[in-house]
């Protein structure tokens, strides 16, 4: 049965992990509402994307054990971060090369044009949310370290104390007893049973005959 403090921590992971899986999906898609569907950044929503996908995994796994769930959501961190790494290497490049300047202004030199404002917005909003999300599926990997163990399933113990095999006579009813040395002193087996003959009785021994001589 599970107790009140454990329902109410359950909740707590399950909610958490679907938070940072909304919030995660929130920022991949931020990139594209500020800066439209031909901005540098809007394939942050792929790895975004799996980071959400894998935050949801971790909410409907939770009752599995801990070490799948970490490693679940290691995988979610590591595509935020991916993310994240792709979406500040374009301003890095940008400065490292050099930009042309923001349209509609001509660009003469070849070089990639400069950060709009929609890109500058979608940047920072995305990564906003992507740490968010870490911090919330964090908030819920530490509820499920904290979680209370369920209470196993102990078998039925034994209350009545065994009988001694060297109890007394004296300890039972008389009417047990007598039953007993009845069925002691009769045989299971009648058919077994061997009739005793009495014994045969010795014959007397017969005189010996004395030998007669005829006198004459």
């Amino acid at each position: 049965m599970v107790t009140a403090p454990a329902a109410q921590q359950d909740q707590r992971l399950i909610w958490s992990f679907w938070l940072a899986a909304a919030v995660t999906l929130v920022g991949g898609l931020l990139p594209i509402v500020f800066g439209g569907t031909s901005s540098r950044v809007s394939a942050v929503i792929l790895p975004f994307g799996v980071a959400a996908a894998a935050f949801a995994a971790c909410a409907l796994i939770h009752n599995q054990s801990r070490m799948v769930v970490s490693i679940v959501y290691f995988l979610a961190g590591l595509a935020i971060v991916y993310g994240l790494m792709s979406m500040f290497s374009l301003p890095v490049r940008l400065a490292a090369l050099g930009s042309c300047p923001v349209a509609p202004n001509p660009c003469t030199t070849g070089l990639p044009r400069a950060l709009s404002d929609g890109e500058n917005t979608g940047i920072g909003s995305a990564a906003a949310f992507g740490i968010a999300a870490l911090f919330v599926g964090f908030f819920g990997l530490v509820t499920l370290y904290r979680r209370t163990a369920l209470p196993t399933f102990a078998p039925p113990v034994r209350t009545i104390p065994p009988m001694s095999p060297a109890a007394s006579t004296s300890d039972r009813p008389d009417e047990l007893v007598s039953v007993e040395a009845k069925s002691a002193d009769r045989p299971d087996d009648p058919a077994q049973e061997e009739l005793e003959l009495p014994a045969p009785e010795e014959l007397p021994e017969l005189p010996a005959h004395e030998s007669t001589t005829s006198t004459t």
